[in-house]
């Protein structure tokens, strides 16, 4: 396997990993919506503001985010919508491939 294509699928994977919780995936969706600060989406999440932030900066981390600090408010930006694209587009595939396997 060649060095690029190996990062290329180290960085994929790592994207995976990122995307992989539940939290987070509501995360993303909120913030298709348009920026946010951490207080407002640990709030609609129902979790501790610390908690909230240690998902937010692995989503960070990834560069799925941007960070702009406002005095002591961070507001997150989703910067790659097209996860969002990709996770509906696997769930509504997924979703007709079992209704398919149920069915026959």
């Amino acid at each position: 396997m060649k060095e690029s294509e190996r990062k290329r699928l180290d960085m994929t994977a790592e994207l995976f990993k990122a995307i992989g919780h539940p939290v987070r995936l509501a995360m993303l969706e909120k913030l298709s919506a348009g920026p946010r600060c951490v207080c407002d989406l640990a709030a609609d999440l129902k979790l501790n503001k610390s908690v909230a932030s240690k998902h937010l900066s692995l989503l960070y981390d990834v560069g799925l985010l941007d960070i702009e600090k406002k005095g002591t408010q961070v507001i997150y930006t989703l910067v790659v919508p097209c996860v969002i694209e990709m996770g509906q587009c696997s769930y509504l595939a997924i979703l007709n491939e079992k209704k398919k396997r149920l069915e026959s």
